[in-house]
């Protein structure tokens, strides 16, 4: 349909992110998750960054504050050009987004996921997302109204802009901000759930076309300096095999990709990947990249077989995986992390704030909108279709750095 505006790529997707947690926003005189509120800390924010505000001095006329950071002071000189636009908009999920762009469907505070925040300069786009816990869209109590809990924020900022904005949150809302490290046993967690769901007996989408080529980094913090970590790959063509190796080894049920891989690298490399000064500290593959500090997520492939066969299709496993993995990231934050559940269970996780159940025009409208992101995103443009056409005709490789 030619008058069907394009909509945007949805933030959470196809950007990479560094992780923080925050203590509960403080927020005694209006609620945060209101737009005229929310405007407010717009309009201040931009002040800060465009350097006519800095604590309260004018920084334009010179004085005191003249060493603080100006990213947008002297624009003429700063490679990312003049700040454009800055806003704080209610966040919802995959389709709440697609409403909000072709209906101008604004989004309901109660089931939004979080915040917005974008910055639109004169040669670059940034910005941050603050997301709840989504066990809190669904509940009936709700949080005080003089704070609001927003524990999980991913941040995609040049460090001087990172620096004013993580400095205004911390003043504006008097809350804590510390970067979020997650550990080995999440990183690997995260890859498990999508190989949990992928090789479901119902799943319509195989490992090799979701995952593709993977890619494991071992780091090594605290046994030399002369090794600082290894490199493993894996082609998507020999994964089935890999996964395959896991049923004959013992306590590999939750966790076979990870047993096959410690049993690999010990029977090869005499490499026990279990010792307390190995670590897994990255994951890449075609649907996600995952560190130990940051994140890049990619938008869930949809099943076309399921759309096409039924009026309410079920989600696909891709789609499961990313909404399981949300969930956790943000109980991460909020220190209330459970990694790899004994079972595979659609209906404990279908209220969460995301699309993954939704209906079928719903999920259509969404295939579509993954599949037409709108041209002015070409800055943050979706590496889908290159990651699609790489070769994977190498096999596992170990690389040292």
């Amino acid at each position: 349909m030619d008058d069907v505006p394009d909509v945007p790529a949805y933030p959470l997707y196809h950007r990479s992110y560094l992780l923080y947690r925050l203590s509960p926003l403080h927020t005694p005189r209006d609620p945060l998750l209101q737009q005229p509120a929310l405007d407010a800390h717009a309009r201040r924010l931009r002040d800060q960054l465009q350097g006519d505000r800095l604590r309260g001095v004018d920084v334009r006329a010179g004085g005191g504050a003249s060493d603080a950071p100006q990213p947008d002071r002297d624009h003429h000189h700063h490679p990312l050009g003049p700040l454009q636009r800055c806003t704080w908009d209610l966040l919802g999920d995959d389709d709440a987004w697609i409403d909000r762009h072709r209906q101008r469907l604004p989004v309901s505070p109660e089931l939004a996921r979080g915040i917005d925040i974008a910055l639109e300069y004169e040669s670059q786009s940034y910005n941050a997302l603050l997301l709840r816990d989504p066990k809190a869209t669904t509940t009936s109590t709700s949080p005080p109204a003089a704070s609001t809990a927003l524990p999980l924020m991913l941040v995609k900022m040049p460090a001087p802009v990172r620096h004013i904005f993580l400095d205004y949150l911390s003043t504006a809302f008097d809350v804590h901000v510390v970067p979020l490290r997650l550990s080995s046993a999440f990183v690997t967690s995260t890859l498990e759930t999508y190989l949990r769901h992928l090789t479901h007996p119902q799943s319509t989408q195989s490992v090799q076309d979701v995952i593709r080529q993977l890619h494991v980094q071992l780091s090594f913090p605290n046994a030399t300096t002369l090794l600082r970590h290894l490199d493993v790959t894996i082609a998507a063509r020999d994964l089935p095999a890999f996964l395959a190796r896991a049923k004959s080894l013992k306590n590999a049920r939750d966790t076979p990709f990870t047993a096959a891989l410690s049993a690999y690298m010990k029977k090869h490399f005499a490499l026990d990947i279990n010792h307390p000064n190995v670590q897994v500290s990255r994951i890449a593959c075609a649907s996600f990249v995952l560190g130990t500090d940051r994140l890049k997520l990619m938008a869930p492939d949809i099943s076309d077989a399921s759309i096409a066969s039924s009026d309410t299709p079920e989600a696909s496993a891709a789609e499961l995986a990313v909404q399981e993995f949300y969930t956790s990231l943000v109980s991460e934050a909020t220190g209330t992390a459970s990694y790899l559940p004994d079972h595979f269970s659609v209906e404990t996780r279908s209220s969460t704030p995301s699309s993954v159940a939704s209906a079928s025009a719903d999920r259509r409208k969404r295939a579509g909108s993954n599949a037409n992101p709108a041209t002015h995103t070409t800055k943050r443009s979706r590496a889908r279709a290159e990651k699609n056409g790489r070769d994977e005709s190498s096999h596992e490789v170990l690389k040292g750095a």
